[in-house]
């Protein structure tokens, strides 16, 4: 678990967190942003877990059930070697929140047209990576949400093995508890996307 600079308003939760058995949580004194947050698990993975085959990233906001998250992690135990899994949530319009709705599946039309691969559920928060993927994660830029669509380019790109697994649809009290920032992270995002389609890998 990575506090990415919560602050005192959280820290109980954190601290409540580091005594469940297991669970180790890793903190940023100062908010760097979710890219940054999950390279600093995936390097904690790396140096310090050597027999564990990969991880699962879950976003904080309440979003994915327990249920799914070991579902996602199932399927990666399965695939292994160089594989990339993505939670898929039901974008149909009685499902999710307006602005939710929208920008998916835009995101995933324009990524289709883009890398020539339908993705869909891009801006999903549960995934899993192989220890084998983590290296070249590692590497790609981005501290923000827009790392997460840089790590999708990056995996078409690369050919990594992609699967899917549906997921349920959860928005508490309309998604109000996301951090995310509807006009920054999506010029972010959007500049990650088109930039990508011609960068080196």
């Amino acid at each position: 678990m990575v506090d990415d600079g919560s602050g005192a308003d959280f820290r109980a939760i954190f601290d409540v967190a580091s005594q469940v058995e297991g669970c180790v949580v890793l903190r940023h004194e100062t908010n760097q942003g979710k890219g940054a947050a999950l390279k600093t698990a995936f390097k904690h993975v790396l140096e310090k877990l050597s027999e564990c085959v990969g991880v699962v990233t879950a976003d904080a906001d309440g979003q994915h059930a327990p249920e799914d998250c070991r579902r996602v992690g199932e399927t990666l135990f399965e695939a292994r070697r160089s594989a990339v899994v993505l939670g898929t949530r039901d974008f149909g319009f009685r499902h999710v929140p307006f602005r939710s709705w929208w920008g998916n599946n835009w995101t995933v039309m324009l990524f289709a047209i883009l890398y020539g691969k339908r993705i869909p559920d891009t801006q999903t928060g549960l995934r899993a990576f192989s220890r084998e993927t983590l290296p070249r994660l590692m590497e790609v830029p981005g501290n923000g949400y827009e790392y997460e669509m840089a790590v999708l380019c990056r995996t078409v790109r690369s050919r990594m093995s992609l699967r899917f697994v549906p997921i349920r649809t959860i928005y508490e009290n309309g998604n109000s508890s996301s951090h995310f920032s509807p006009l920054r992270d999506t010029v972010r995002i959007y500049r990650v996307l088109f930039g990508n389609v011609f960068s080196r890998l």
